[in-house]
């Protein structure tokens, strides 16, 4: 009977604002699927600790331990080039954390993190055919400002896992002080963040869901578009990518300005290239995306070779 159970491997997508689980099979299903605030699992004080005890609730509620392939999770954060440690993050409490080997040792099955919009971008990319030398670019606009730059056939981490920051490039003139610690830095204006404050101050009368319905073509949301399109078409100018990937819950809005936005940043791209040609896409408006880019990415690049799907 024991070997008729289901395999899964539990995906974990941990953004500023919310934390999903869910179970997912090697033939890439979802089963489980849960999205909780994430101020209501994690203890600043003992995140380590608060992750494991909200996991262990959701095995043994669902699946029973027997039946864990591995674990792989994603964060808003810097995360290290060994995928254990979190380095550093702008929206939530955890810095400085090794956070793969203390849940790898409890549950006893491989554990590993990574930036969560690398995980994003890997669910697109998973439902795409991708040749080994294309350049793909993801932009996930949500709490913050994330980046995933995909080359060669890999994510670029940098020396330290710190590649892809764009959130954190300081503008000149701007003196705006971001959760980082730095001042300046586009994610002080071009953020979910943002949204919220303009929001409060210019757009109170209606719900947040519907500022985009009521006020697309207000100056503070027309600028609040060129801001987010200006680092964009930057990055582009940089990579010259064979795909752009815009995602994120603010994109996922009803009725956010898409035209508006890819506009502006052919606006800003150089001509003649990259900007003829310049294919830009939309990523699928699913909350599942980042657990099933946390699970496939496990699978993909880590224990898939030894799993029998039988």
């Amino acid at each position: 009977m024991e070997t008729n159970k289901m395999k899964y491997v539990i995906g974990v997508d941990i953004g500023g604002t919310h934390l999903r689980v869910g179970a997912v099979t090697p033939d890439k299903e979802l089963h489980f699927f849960e999205k909780k605030k994430i101020a209501d699992i994690l203890d600043n004080l003992h995140p380590v600790e608060s992750l494991i005890q909200f996991l262990d609730g959701f095995i043994q509620a669902n699946l029973g331990n027997s039946d864990v392939l591995g674990i792989g999770m994603g964060f808003p954060s810097v995360v290290s080039k060994d995928k254990k440690r979190v380095l550093a993050t702008t929206n939530l409490n955890i810095n400085d954390i090794n956070i793969a080997d203390p849940i790898q040792e409890y549950f006893r099955v491989p554990v590993v993190i990574e930036n969560d919009v690398n995980h994003l971008l890997h669910y697109e990319i998973s439902q795409r055919s991708v040749l080994n030398d294309e350049i793909i670019l993801g932009f996930y606009i949500g709490t913050g400002f994330g980046n995933s730059i995909y080359i060669n056939n890999r994510f670029l981490d940098g020396k330290n896992g710190a590649a892809g920051e764009l959130g954190h490039i300081p503008v000149l003139g701007d003196e705006a002080v971001c959760q980082c610690g730095n001042t300046g830095c586009i994610e002080t204006y071009a953020s979910g963040k943002t949204l919220v404050l303009l929001h409060q101050e210019y757009f109170s009368d209606v719900p947040f869901e519907d500022v985009f319905t009521k006020y697309a073509n207000s100056e503070h949301i027309v600028k609040f578009i060129k801001s987010l399109a200006v680092p964009i078409a930057t990055e582009i100018n940089i990579f010259d990518p064979h795909l752009v990937m815009i995602g994120g819950g603010v994109v996922g809005m009803k009725d956010f300005p898409k035209r508006q936005l890819e506009n502006e940043i052919i606006r800003y791209c150089r001509k003649p290239y990259p900007a003829n040609g310049l294919v830009i896409e939309y990523a699928e408006d699913t909350n599942a995306a980042g657990v099933l880019g946390a699970a496939t990415n496990l699978y993909d690049n880590y224990i898939g070779k030894s799993i029998s799907t039988r």
